[in-house]
């Protein structure tokens, strides 16, 4: 009887550096909105900034457990991921399907490395040309914010703010980028990514929020590239924020073969 076959090493990837963190280990629990601060809908594009970023400042790593789908152009794949990250440093992933490990993926700031436990084959390549595949912001700069769900606007943008009556939207001068923001648990809910014409290039959203360790981050998160039909959802199992320790060793035996990223 044929064994169930693993994921493919690019469909892997592409979902790899999507992956973020939901928050379930030691006490954690689901956390409805608050109240709306009292001075909403008044905060300026720099005080949203502000209160985006500090409840954070302290997390420095992470390893959790995830569920995650991903949608190609070819298929449709669901899969079980390790993952442990160091901020501003290594992400190092490991896939299973029904049991069996698919692969194990670091990356680096300047590199990818993909061993195909399968094939028994090393995949090797620049940042620059795994974001080609990728339906997610893999530059070390952005990928742990955007893996947590932490992600915010950047400071030298002059963001015009607006609101409705729970959220704000914060938008740059082109109208390229716009960020929605909850101010009830000061979490960024949605980013958009569109050209010159309104095409709609990227999308990130986040929800399902849940506080763990004192930090609310989403159980969901879900990274889109709709013009390639790239799509990758994440469904947090289990997370521990700012372990003593992290491996970040592929264990890729003796002379296994080394090819280029594809």
């Amino acid at each position: 009887m044929p064994s169930r076959r693993p994921p493919r090493p690019l469909l892997l990837l592409a979902l790899a550096c999507s992956l973020g963190l939901l928050g379930c280990s030691g006490p954690s629990s689901t956390r409805a909105p608050s109240a709306l601060p009292s001075a909403f809908p008044n905060h300026s594009a720099d005080q949203i900034r502000t209160r985006l970023q500090q409840p954070s400042d302290t997390l420095q790593r992470y390893a959790a457990e995830a569920r995650v789908s991903v949608r190609t152009p070819s298929e449709n794949r669901s899969f079980n991921a390790q993952i442990r990250q160091e901020k501003a440093d290594s992400l190092f992933m490991r896939f299973s399907l029904f049991g069996f490990e698919g692969g194990r993926m670091l990356l680096t700031p300047d590199s990818v490395f993909f061993y195909d436990s399968r094939k028994q084959t090393l995949r090797v390549g620049p940042v620059a040309k795994a974001q080609q595949i990728l339906p997610a912001p893999v530059a070390s700069d952005e990928v742990f914010d955007n893996m947590l769900g932490l992600a915010s606007p950047d400071g030298p943008t002059d963001w015009t703010v607006t609101a409705d009556s729970t959220r704000y939207y914060l938008s740059d001068p082109e109208e390229h980028r716009r960020w929605t923001v909850d101010p009830r648990h000061w979490r960024v809910v949605r980013f958009t990514r569109t050209d010159g014409n309104g095409t709609i290039l990227e999308k990130r959203r986040f929800s399902n929020f849940h506080t763990t360790q004192g930090l609310t981050l989403p159980r969901r998160v879900i990274f889109e590239r709709p013009q390639e039909n790239l799509r990758a959802q994440i469904d947090y199992k289990q997370i521990q924020l700012n372990p003593s320790r992290l491996s970040f060793t592929l264990g890729v035996p003796p002379n296994v073969p080394r090819r280029p990223l594809r």
